[in-house]
């Protein structure tokens, strides 16, 4: 396990969730809330509150979501 990419990455999870980016790379890659939740490990709902900014999100499953984030985000602009 890299401690630096991992903690690199959950400061991007919590970066897509303030900003709201999160929710814009989901919906431009044209994936459903639950899709993503289920492929993260979380439920809808977690996942519905990391993306208004209600919560913060924590642990693997964010450092899984930013990474999945941010390989959508480079998907969407080589389209």
């Amino acid at each position: 396990m890299d401690v630096v990419n991992d903690l690199l990455m959950l400061t991007s999870a919590r970066t897509f969730a303030a900003t709201g980016d999160g929710l814009r790379r989901r919906q431009a890659a044209g994936l459903s809330l639950r899709e993503v939740a289920a492929a993260v490990g979380i439920s809808p709902t977690t996942l519905w509150r990391w993306e208004k900014g209600q919560r913060t999100p924590r642990g693997r499953a964010a450092i899984a979501w930013a990474c999945l984030l941010d390989e959508l985000g480079r998907k969407v602009r080589t389209r």
